[in-house]
């Protein structure tokens, strides 16, 4: 459609930025084989708030499934676009059949949580909006372990919630609680408020 982050900021001033997703994994994949992608865009009652949904799979059975929830956002007056901003087609949304679980309540806090360690938000972790990029976050979540522990534990689950922008040159706090199957954690910026919250599970 043209309207990716490729295009969107010199067009536009805009960027895709993401809200929260999720991911489910069914089973493992067989990497020398194909796998089949659908993903869609699910009808929301929102006006900034655009769900898509993904399924992937391979040997016609079921190896993931999520959802992603993303809006638009103005690189200039730093805040949410309505989709018709960037001319996006209309009636883009379908209802498909499928089994993907709902968004869980993450934490609104971090009490209760250890810290692990800082991060500091460096020129490659940003992305057109200027903010940390969404792959980040899974990166310093998985840092707060090592690759022993995440071996052991093998999650299966994963959501994030994206609370506030984490911008270059800030210092981030990355907490934990670890619990029977799941693993809870959250980013804090300096002052204390939360800007990303996590879970893992199995």
């Amino acid at each position: 459609m043209n309207k990716g982050n490729d295009v969107l900021p010199e067009q536009y001033g805009a960027a895709w930025i993401y809200t929260r997703y999720q991911i489910s994994l069914a089973r493992k994949l067989d990497y020398t084989e194909p796998i089949q992608l659908c993903t869609w865009i699910a009808p929301s009652r929102s006006p900034v708030r655009v769900p898509i949904f993904v399924t992937i799979r391979q040997h016609d059975q079921l190896a993931a499934q999520g959802q992603m929830e993303s809006c638009l956002f103005s690189l200039t007056r730093q805040r949410p676009l309505r989709p018709q901003a960037v001319e996006l087609p209309e009636n883009l949304a379908e209802e498909l059949p499928n089994t993907i679980p709902a968004f869980s309540p993450l934490e609104a806090s971090a009490e209760g949580m250890e810290e692990r360690y800082t991060r500091t938000v460096r020129v490659t972790d940003l992305d057109k909006s200027r903010h940390m990029t969404n792959l980040r976050y899974i990166e310093m979540f998985q840092d707060a372990y090592d690759s022993a522990f995440w071996e052991a534990f093998a999650p299966t689950q994963m959501e994030l919630r994206f609370l506030s922008q984490c911008r270059e040159g800030e210092t981030l706090s990355v907490k934990s609680r670890p619990e029977e199957g799941k693993l809870t954690l959250a980013a804090l910026h300096a002052d204390g408020s939360l800007a990303s919250a996590a879970s893992f599970g199995r």
